[in-house]
């Protein structure tokens, strides 16, 4: 039986277009935004390093379903999770740490509604 591999093109294609929307938003809703107390910089710093950590894991669990070998798929799996919790809880950290009296905590918790929205898009990527 022959594996089907996916086309990584049209796989990556949501994320990619996930990220052009969000940055897209966050531009032309940057002063609206800024005026509720949400910081675009962060959110838009957070969406860029998101998309960054999601890229190379969407990847990874791409290439590993094309692979037969069950020990390579297992390790680009648990790589590409791993990639995503500690890049997350690095960057969220670094952040905290910088800037303690001046965490802004909409743009915390918008970061991780990005988060989320990436971890759907990934799935429904490939699983598809």
């Amino acid at each position: 039986m022959e594996k089907k591999r996916p086309d990584s093109r049209k796989a990556m294609l949501p994320l990619v277009l996930v990220f052009i929307v969000i940055n897209t938003a966050l531009l032309l809703f940057s002063t609206r935004l800024a005026e509720t107390g949400l910081d675009v910089t962060v959110l838009m710093t957070a969406n860029c390093l998101l998309f960054l950590i999601f890229f190379v894991s969407l990847w990874l669990h791409l290439r590993s379903m094309a692979n037969s070998s069950t020990h390579v798929f297992m390790r680009n799996m648990y790589s590409g999770m791993l990639l995503k919790l500690f890049g997350g809880a690095i960057a969220a950290f670094i952040y905290i740490y910088l800037f303690r009296d001046k965490v802004n905590k909409p743009a915390l918790f918008g970061s991780m509604a990005i988060y989320v929205l990436y971890t759907i898009i990934e799935l429904r990527s490939v699983l598809t």
